[in-house]
């Protein structure tokens, strides 16, 4: 059985503090055969990470955490970045047309930007939306103080059991994993497709831990400093973000 996480933030999530080659150290020193780079609302850091992706003898998916009207939204195996602020339904029909699938995080917590039930039960008898969702979180590392209400639903709904991080600091990377029968990305599709996938949770509280350690590390983000793949083994696992870094991460965001 593969595992993989599916909902991982890099430094091109405004939120995070996690260097793109940081992030693949950390799901190969982990074990992970597969991962998805979720920026909101941001594909780039994605793209950049499958490219760097074989270096490390990891799989990554084309992805994006979603600004929708109703919720955010994990998508994945996109070729674009669906437009933020759409209604549910229509992000998911924009996901579906270009082969992509879709996975509800932390839903069902009444947090903002989390999906309701009213929502997921509406896009599941949308014809036109719920052949793109496949998946819900049952178990997100961030919000796994709300996750229980998720756990008691996704008995009753047709979707694929996931369980993520949701990382914005690396060290979190893994914490939350999803197993899978195979190893490839190819693989984790039609286990989500199949809803034959395996959450397998977080064994201990990490949620106090990782407020302070990101308050600490986004603080050192604003001074210029992130977690990289060459210092995450030190004491220090933080550098400062080199001037060709920064303005590769400006001119992707530039679309240069």
């Amino acid at each position: 059985m593969g595992t993989a996480d599916l909902h991982i933030h890099s430094v091109y999530s405004h939120d995070a503090t996690t260097t793109v080659r940081a992030i693949l150290k950390q799901a190969a020193d982990v074990g992970l055969n597969v991962i998805a780079v979720t920026d909101h609302d941001e594909i780039r850091g994605s793209l950049e990470a499958q490219e760097l992706a074989p270096k490390y003898g990891i799989e990554v998916i084309a992805g994006a955490e979603v600004s929708t009207r109703d919720g955010h939204l994990v998508a994945l195996f996109i070729k674009a970045l669906p437009p933020a602020g759409l209604s549910l339904v229509d992000t998911l029909i924009h996901i579906g047309r270009q082969g992509g699938v879709a996975i509800a995080p932390h839903p069902f917590n009444n947090l903002p930007n989390s999906l309701s039930m009213e929502a997921v039960l509406g896009a599941l008898t949308n014809p036109r939306a719920k052949g793109a969702l496949k998946g819900i979180e049952t178990h997100n590392m961030t919000t796994q103080n709300f996750d229980k209400m998720a756990q008691k639903l996704s008995i009753y709904l047709p979707l694929a059991k996931i369980a993520s991080s949701d990382a914005h600091i690396f060290w979190a990377i893994g914490a939350g994993r999803t197993g899978f029968p195979g190893e490839t990305a190819q693989e984790l599709r039609t286990a989500l497709e199949k809803n034959t996938t395996v959450p397998i949770p977080y064994e201990e509280e990490f949620s106090a831990r990782a407020i302070l350690s990101w308050v600490h590390r986004i603080t050192l983000r604003r001074f210029g400093y992130a977690s990289d793949a060459r210092s995450i083994s030190a004491p220090i696992d933080t550098q400062p973000m080199t001037s060709s870094m920064i303005q590769r991460i400006r001119r992707k965001k530039d679309g240069q």
